[in-house]
């Protein structure tokens, strides 16, 4: 998934992936960096401190960040969190093209105000699984905000998710590459029947290869 965004140029950056037991994460570029500032709702500090240390799967061609940590037992996969960080602000895309650093072309926007967007995380988290936090979740404008998802997300399916919501016009252009995510799973059904009966995501956990 990482390759094809770099070879589509959907993304300027990608990290090498990273395979430590029991985790399949990213190679943070700078690991003296604490991965949290503190327990709050990401702002404009925590993206620059992710971007800056390269705690990151992509940085996208905006300057937006994709993170994806899968934690596996026996091959399965146990847990994840799915990250997409908006960059904060609209920035000149050509810099970021040319090869700017990322810190250095959001310091020109600084006294600019910032476009108000939320990142939004999928997390898979069985075992803290109980009321108010459903074993996989989204989570969007705040640390308190759980909603409900059938099951864990494959990372082609995150993608898919990513483009065709937020970045719609080059989600048609490889409409063929997101579409096939409609058939990727990992795991079995996580959703419970008191979070059916409430707003949830939800999706086709049976849909043959399109």
């Amino acid at each position: 998934m990482l390759d094809y965004l770099v070879q589509a140029e959907l993304a300027l950056f990608t990290n090498e992936v990273s395979m430590s037991d029991p985790l399949v994460s990213f190679h943070t570029q700078n690991k003296e960096v604490p991965f949290l500032l503190n327990r709050a709702h990401p702002g404009i500090d925590q993206y620059l401190s992710w971007a800056e240390s390269g705690a990151y799967s992509a940085m996208l061609f905006d300057g937006s960040l994709l993170q994806a940590t899968y934690q596996i037992s026996d091959g399965l996969v146990v847990g994840h969190r799915l990250a997409y960080i908006p960059c904060p602000y609209d920035v000149d895309l050509d810099l970021l093209a040319e090869g700017a650093p990322i810190v250095d072309v959001i310091d020109l926007y600084l006294d600019d105000m910032p476009v108000l967007r939320s990142p939004i995380r999928f997390d898979y988290d069985p075992d803290a699984a109980g009321i108010g936090h459903p074993a996989t979740h989204m989570t969007v404008n705040g640390t308190s905000c759980r909603i409900a998802c059938i099951a864990p997300l494959h990372i082609h399916r995150f993608a898919d998710f990513v483009f065709r919501n937020f970045y719609a016009e080059f989600w048609l252009v490889h409409q063929s590459f997101f579409e096939a995510a409609s058939s990727r799973h990992i795991g079995t059904k996580s959703l419970t029947s008191s979070e059916s009966r409430i707003p949830h995501f939800s999706w086709d956990l049976n849909a043959a290869p399109v």
